[in-house]
């Protein structure tokens, strides 16, 4: 069984990069507000269709609702909006980079607030992981350099967002008794319904763009990042413990850079490499030793 959840969690990181990747052009051809609820609405739905076909909605507490929903309206809703808007403002290697930091921010809230022993591993990850986000960072002159700053600290803030969400509410809310199927059903309805409530105050600044290469683009995202990415991980996290499976988590990094220099023709410097090099090596480390 082990060896199944190292599968598909493998199958969750390359599954996440799709939908990490295709950000970057799907929010030149749709605003962000609609793609993040469209994709949410179509993952919830997604979700409750396979939970009707396999036999597996299960309502097991408000406890584990509750954790769920927590899960949701800061993975989908604050940790997606960010991450659309850091990717508006920097190219799509470096957001993914800086918000692959996950795992890092994962272990940390499970010393935080799980209570879990600390180990000084995780003290030299977060200091790779805060250099390599130095290098990533690099503030140039004009209001390129100025956007590229922001972006930046946007990724790394979702890179928070996400390895929190994943690591606390979403494994309590399974061990509670939740199944994947229900768990992700609720985890994208409340991202979605975060979304709708702040999209007053989103659309200020995003006026509505609809086109058809964006909702294909959504389409996209939603059925291979975020329902094919979730269902793997969740059923990942049931089947084997988080230790075992969270150095794949990482590997959502290497599939996202893959996916920006093959298909996004991008072309990371001399400095930017050294970057992910760093983050990554905090990230690796600080996911075996958990």
């Amino acid at each position: 069984m082990p060896q199944l959840a190292i599968l598909l969690a493998l199958g969750a990181a390359a599954a996440w990069a799709v939908g990490m990747t295709v950000a970057k052009p799907a929010v030149r051809a749709i605003d962000f507000v609609t793609y993040t609820m469209f994709r949410w609405v179509l993952v919830a739905c997604l979700a409750l269709g396979f939970g009707a076909l396999t036999g597996s909605l299960a309502f097991p507490n408000w406890h584990a609702l509750s954790l769920a929903i927590l899960a949701g309206v800061l993975d989908c809703g604050f940790g997606g909006i960010l991450y659309l808007s850091a990717m508006k403002r920097t190219s799509a290697h470096k957001a993914t980079t800086l918000s692959s930091t996950a795992p890092l921010w994962g272990v940390l809230g499970a010393v935080l607030v799980l209570r879990e022993p600390i180990l000084w591993q995780t003290f030299v990850a977060a200091g790779l992981v805060i250099l390599g986000a130095v290098f990533l960072a690099e503030r140039r002159r004009g209001t390129d350099g100025a956007e590229s700053f922001w972006g930046d600290l946007l990724a790394l803030m979702t890179g928070l967002l996400w390895g929190f969400a994943e690591t606390v509410p979403a494994k309590l809310a399974l061990d509670a008794g939740m199944t994947p199927a229900t768990m992700l059903t609720v985890f994208a309805l409340s991202g979605a319904v975060t979304v709708v409530v702040l999209s007053p105050l989103l659309r200020r600044r995003t006026p509505r763009q609809v086109t058809q290469r964006g909702l294909a683009l959504a389409v996209l995202s939603g059925v291979a990042g975020a329902f094919l990415g979730w269902l793997l991980w969740l059923y990942a996290l049931q089947w084997a413990p988080a230790s075992v499976i969270s150095p794949i988590r990482g590997s959502t990094l290497f599939f996202a850079l893959f996916y920006s220099m093959v298909f996004l023709r991008e072309r990371p410097r001399v400095r930017t490499w050294t970057g992910i090099a760093l983050v990554a090596a905090g990230v690796l480390l600080v996911s075996f030793v958990s």
